[in-house]
């Protein structure tokens, strides 16, 4: 199992949270599904220090994320694009859920 680089998922993952477009007018949502799980998201890392996350700490980030998605009303397409991207500059091995799937689901992460 390697290590997830923590200084890269973080960042990735704030991107994330940075660059989606909004879609979603409700302001009360947002503070709610955005910027709390945003705000939770950066103590956690400050929480981590220089200790990388493990795999059950990142997939609960990823959930995290998730809500912001949902709540930003994204894209499954740019879900997908974001997460493969966390994955490949981290070393997550986070794979999104199958477009297939019912309603959104958090990504997964899987160990090599």
């Amino acid at each position: 199992m390697s290590e997830i680089d923590g200084k890269a998922f973080f960042g990735a993952v704030l991107k994330a949270i940075a660059c989606t477009r909004n879609h979603n007018t409700d302001q009360s949502q947002y503070a709610e599904g955005v910027l709390e799980p945003a705000t939770r998201i950066r103590e956690f890392e400050k929480q981590l220090g220089e200790r990388p996350p493990t795999d059950a700490e990142a997939e609960q980030v990823l959930g995290w994320l998730e809500s912001t998605f949902r709540t930003k009303r994204t894209p499954e397409e740019e879900r997908e694009h974001y997460l493969v991207h966390i994955a490949t500059v981290s070393r997550t091995g986070a794979a999104p859920a199958p477009a297939s799937a019912p309603g959104p689901a958090p990504a997964k992460v899987l160990t090599p």
